[in-house]
């Protein structure tokens, strides 16, 4: 289980509850051949003939400003690492057996797959190596998949019993919960990382992957030095010719670093996109994200576990005036868990939970609770956005008939007092992003298997059975009518309380990085496919 604390922070607290949770539902069979979708560029090849822009330098090197205190926890290996955000710089060395965007998984080292109820078949691109030369076949393959499943965190994996090489480039997994879907979606994150099985023992400090990049040195707090990998099988669709990830401190620091070109490029917050396009030699680039910022409720225990409170809390919140003073307007007010733009959205739904306080105290007063309800919202410390957030909902909810207590948590005491001793009633929280697995943060929250469930007791048998049928198939446009209406009776019931989704911005040079940039499908992820230095 990880836990991901507020934006650009220490890496307990905002919740990405990727492992641990993810992967949970059981699926009836399933039956998936993997085609490239017709705009999936992330994973593609360059054209035949295709060669580097005339004005890029072959050997240079990207500067990329992160605060490698916040989002990297000194482990080279991705099955120890517990910092959901070293992601964001581990798959630029090691290759995942899918790739991801915001619509589709994609083929990567996996190039296609097909399964039943009870198994999954995956089959390997052929002519894929390790950076050090030796073969990424079903043997390595098997190995990774048996290794990361030893993991407390990668529940997923569990459902594999044994795993059977039927040749060098096929394999097949054979199921004891038949989860297939959820085991292929497990294929693009650290579930589904390819480790040399002769080097897996030293990767923590010595890696050796199949992705684009290989680690040249590593200044603990300082930079992360990488090359670029000669023996990458998609080598066109990465022009630069390292990154350097150096620290870089939070706030106003990240534009100052860019002005001043001590970085060239660095994940940036809405409130730091004016400042960087007022700049003539910078730009920066906003993107959709399914990451939303949500109040979570302990639901086994007063008051929230009574649905009727919660369903109050709905109306309690001004969901627009968060996105206005917490993200610039740059994100989307989150009155239903999925956006606009989501096939998970449900246009039935649309904006019904505005701001209400009357409202809300009715459904209080009706609830048996006419004073009112009084609890403590913890709020991961530190990140002043989170602080504005909490003290503007504190505000809101007053009005309503909720009196709220801010308590401040250290987010690296999170996990512990809050989610394992029951420390206060909620928590502020990010959910991270699954790109297509709409069903994935549901599945967390609402399953059985979930770690949230099990220690907010927010398992609902009234949700489960949407969940487990999105839980069928792969694909967000499969699963969006299911999680359309799993999202509906979530809110009707309070089982959680989505505010802001948030947006995916990437700040960077203009002058010195070329091609075009592209905003990762958000926080703990980068996109450096088809950008160079210039010369």
């Amino acid at each position: 289980m990880v836990i991901r604390g507020p934006r650009r922070r220490r890496s307990v607290g905002r919740m990405r509850f990727r492992p641990a949770g993810r992967r949970g539902g059981a699926l009836a069979a399933l039956a998936v051949a993997a085609t490239a979708l017709a705009g999936a560029s992330l994973l593609q090849p360059l054209t035949a003939g295709a060669s580097l822009p005339k004005n890029a330098n072959p050997h240079g090197t990207l500067t990329y400003g992160v605060d490698l205190n916040d989002e990297f926890d000194n482990t080279f290996n991705p099955e120890q690492s517990f910092n959901p955000c070293g992601f964001a710089i581990l798959s630029n060395i090691y290759a995942s057996g899918l790739g991801i965007t915001n619509t589709a998984f994609l083929p990567n080292v996996i190039r296609s797959w097909s399964s039943t109820p009870n198994t999954v078949t995956l089959h390997i691109r052929p002519g894929v190596v390790f950076s050090n030369g030796d073969p990424v076949n079903a043997d390595a393959i098997k190995t990774s998949l048996l290794y990361s499943r030893q993991s407390p965190l990668l529940t997923t994996l569990t459902a594999i019993s044994t795993i059977d090489v039927v040749n060098p480039l096929t394999l097949v997994l054979n199921l004891s919960n038949p989860i297939p879907g959820d085991v292929i979606q497990a294929m693009y994150h650290s579930d589904g990382t390819i480790y040399d099985p002769s080097t897996i023992t030293t990767d923590a400090k010595e890696p050796v992957g199949a992705g684009p990049f290989t680690l040249k040195s590593y200044n603990v707090g300082s930079a992360i030095n990488l090359v670029a990998n000669p023996k990458y099988w998609n080598k066109g669709q990465y022009l630069l010719g390292g990154v350097d990830f150096v620290q870089t401190s939070l706030g106003p620091q990240i534009v100052t670093a860019l002005e001043s070109g001590d970085v060239d490029m660095a994940t940036l917050e809405p409130n730091e996109v004016k400042p960087v396009k007022a700049q003539p030699n910078l730009a920066a680039v906003v993107g959709k994200s399914y990451d939303y910022i949500d109040l979570q409720m302990r639901q086994n225990a007063a008051p929230f576990n009574n649905s009727k409170v919660r369903a109050a809390l709905e109306y309690a919140v001004d969901r627009n005036a968060l996105n206005r003073v917490v993200d610039d307007g740059l994100g989307e007010p989150a009155y239903q868990p999925f956006p606009s733009w989501s096939p998970g959205y449900n246009k039935s739904v649309g904006n019904k939970y505005t701001y209400q306080p009357a409202k809300a105290k009715a459904m209080l007063k009706a609830a048996g609770f006419p004073k009112g309800i009084s609890f403590t919202l913890t709020v991961p410390s530190g990140d002043p956005s989170f602080a504005e957030a909490s003290q503007i909902i504190q505000q809101q909810a007053k009005a309503a008939g909720f009196t709220v207590t801010l308590q401040q948590v250290d987010p690296a005491d999170l996990l512990v007092d809050v989610y394992i001793k029951g420390d206060g009633n909620a928590v502020l929280s990010e959910q991270l992003s699954n790109g297509p697995d709409l069903a994935n943060n549901f599945e967390n929250e609402f399953l059985p298997i979930g770690f949230l469930t099990q220690h907010y007791g927010t398992a609902n048998p009234l949700l489960a059975p949407y969940i487990k049928e999105a839980l069928h198939y792969v694909t967000a446009q499969q699963q969006g009518p299911f999680m359309q209406k799993a999202g509906a009776l979530a809110m009707s019931i309070g089982a959680e309380v989505p505010l802001v989704f948030q947006p995916s911005i990437i700040g960077y040079n203009k002058s010195v990085v070329g091609g075009t940039v592209q905003a990762p499908i958000g926080q703990c992820h980068t996109n450096l496919t088809g950008i160079y230095i210039k010369k």
